[in-house]
């Protein structure tokens, strides 16, 4: 049986850093995280860390994200 992901897509960007690509919270889109997150890592970032490291802006098709939730140690 084939079933289909009924799930909208948005563009959406992220940044690739070293050919590691970063992608927005699902909470906060403001916020970047890394493979892993958060049972590897907790290292979260912005924009503006992102361009620091060399990132380069991506354009990805992904669920879509929150634009104001906390994200910290409380709420991964």
């Amino acid at each position: 049986m084939q079933t289909h992901d009924t799930a909208p897509l948005v563009e959406s960007h992220g940044y690739q850093v070293n050919g590691v690509t970063y992608l927005p919270h699902y909470r906060n889109d403001a916020f970047f995280v890394g493979p892993g997150y958060p049972r590897y890592t907790s290292d979260v970032y912005t924009a503006n860390d992102m361009v620091l490291a060399g990132g380069k802006k991506v354009s990805i098709m992904l669920w879509t994200r929150g634009t104001t939730g906390v994200v910290n140690n409380l709420n991964p």
